[in-house]
């Protein structure tokens, strides 16, 4: 079975990394196919989204991918002056422009949450965020592994892909988190799966300049790293950087996608946003 990757960067531009790690023997070849979106925010308490977020969507129902995965800041809070009635407002303009477009898909969407959506120090944001998915959680179509702490850090399995959405909407990881996860990918589900992925908001490393400092990037990101090699995942796919860019760690790869929102960045050392 071939894994590829679909990430949706803007409008019709797609950025495609193919998994070429060899599986299990197959009488016939098959195809897992995964779009990856990311960034759909756009300025703080707004509940409009980007042209390019609408034409991203008629491309999905077009590629027909098996599973579409969300980097988070699907909202944009994290600001103290936006109250709970435009926080609300804000889900429920996700819900109706980009959820419930996917969902007529009939494709399983997993996510992560971002800052913007659920950062740590913003109580409101988090009780709001918790309190949409959770009323959302049986209408993903995905086979959840565990779903205890849902919606900031769960597995589910798709395919025999083993798939965790962990909370990584800020710098530093909570280390309950990385115990739960190691539990998971040493579990027989996470071991016998043919590829780990994890989903997470903020990246291991930075790639754009003007986020390439402390608290944009995960904290002890060279022990995380080596967290991730040790429990055998084979795919980190974040987003928050806005700008699209296939990576390697020794034997990890990475996966950085770009926002489909407001604000693409060029990586370090260019002038064009990398979109």
């Amino acid at each position: 079975m071939k894994v590829t990757i679909f990430t949706v960067l803007c409008l019709f531009t797609l950025g495609c990394s193919l998994l070429q790690k060899p599986l299990r023997d197959e009488p016939k070849e098959t195809f897992f196919k995964i779009a990856v979106i990311s960034d759909l925010n756009s300025s703080y308490g707004a509940t409009n989204y980007h042209p390019d977020v609408f034409a991203t969507l008629k491309e999905l129902d077009s590629l027909k991918p098996d599973l579409i995965l969300c980097g988070g800041d699907m909202v944009a809070g994290q600001k103290a002056s936006i109250t709970m009635a435009q926080t609300q407002a804000m889900w429920s303009s996700f819900d109706k422009n980009v959820l419930k477009p996917i969902q007529q898909m009939k494709i399983p969407f997993g996510f992560t949450v971002g800052n913007h959506d659920a950062a740590p120090s913003y109580l409101q944001d988090r009780k709001l965020a918790q309190e949409f998915w959770l009323n959302k959680q049986e209408q993903l179509g995905l086979q959840y592994i565990d779903k205890t702490h849902f919606p900031f850090y769960f597995s589910y399995l798709q395919n025999d892909l083993f798939f965790i959405s962990w909370d990584a909407s800020s710098s530093k990881v909570n280390p309950e988190v990385f115990e739960w996860m190691e539990k998971q990918l040493q579990s027989g589900v996470g071991r016998n799966a043919k590829l780990r992925v994890l989903l997470g908001h903020l990246p291991l490393y930075a790639i754009v300049a003007s986020k390439n400092k402390a608290g944009e990037v995960l904290a002890n990101n060279e022990n995380t790293a080596a967290f991730f090699k040790k429990n055998g995942i084979d795919l980190y796919i974040s987003g928050h950087q806005h700008a699209y860019y296939p990576a390697f760690s020794g034997n990890l790869r990475l996966l950085n996608a770009g926002c489909i929102g407001v604000g693409p960045r060029p990586l370090m050392g260019n002038n064009v946003p990398a979109t």
